[in-house]
Order: C-alpha cells, then sequence, then structure tokens
C-alpha cells in the first residue's frame, strides 16, 4: 500500500493512489518505469507508449507481454530482472515507499527538504 506524508505547511508527497486521486492531492511526477528487460522490447515499448494514452488498447497490449521485467527507478537503482510485471511493481511500490519513508523520517529529524513524488499545497 503506498504511503502518504503530510508536512506541517499542508505538503502532501507519496505514490499516485486511487486516495490520493481522490481527494487531488497534489501535482504528478514520474519516478520510475515498469518495462521489459529485454533492450529491444524495451525500446518497442517506449515507442509505443509515447504515442498512446494509457488507456488504450494497445498499452494494454504491452502490460500482458511475456517477457522479464524491470522497475527503473529515476536517479536510483534498476530492480529486477522479474518473470512477471507484476512482481516488478510490487517491488518499485516496495523501494519507492520505503524512499520516502528514510526521505521523510530525516526531513522530520533535520527540517531538511525532500525530492517529491507527489506534492500539493
Amino acid at each position: 500500500m503506498p504511503t502518504v506524508f503530510i508536512d506541517t505547511d499542508g505538503t502532501t508527497t507519496g505514490l499516485a493512489s486511487p486516495v490520493t486521486q481522490l481527494l487531488r492531492l497534489g501535482d504528478r511526477q514520474r519516478v520510475s518505469h515498469v518495462e521489459p528487460c529485454n533492450w529491444l522490447l524495451r525500446q518497442l515499448f517506449h515507442l509505443i507508449r509515447i504515442r498512446v494514452t494509457d488507456e488504450s488498447a494497445l498499452a494494454a497490449f504491452t502490460r500482458q507481454w511475456s517477457c522479464r521485467w524491470q522497475a527503473n527507478i529515476f536517479n536510483g537503482p534498476t530492480l529486477g530482472p522479474f518473470r512477471r510485471r507484476e512482481t516488478a511493481i510490487a517491488a518499485e511500490i516496495h523501494w519507492i515507499n520505503q524512499e520516502l519513508e528514510r526521505t521523510n523520517h530525516v526531513q522530520a529529524t533535520d527540517d531538511r527538504g525532500t525530492d517529491s513524488l507527489e506534492q500539493a499545497h
């Protein structure tokens, strides 16, 4: 389950989820991609995905590919390979939540800024 942190000034930081979307919390900023491990499939995947919406039939088709998957965290590690896309997504969420908890713990103790995944005022 995604974690959401609320700062003393009302700023929220966390993963986009049905709750954050329902409450319309924040501006969204992508921090990772779950993508095929195979270089050629990965290029094709990104070529398709930049041209279609997430709701399109073609995007749904790319999510069903039978291949190994990885979670590429921007400015972080690449997790994987995983046999199933869903496992890569779970690892991605787990890593990002841990990073949010670490970053927000440091912020709470040091009053230091954080790289936001989602922020609102």
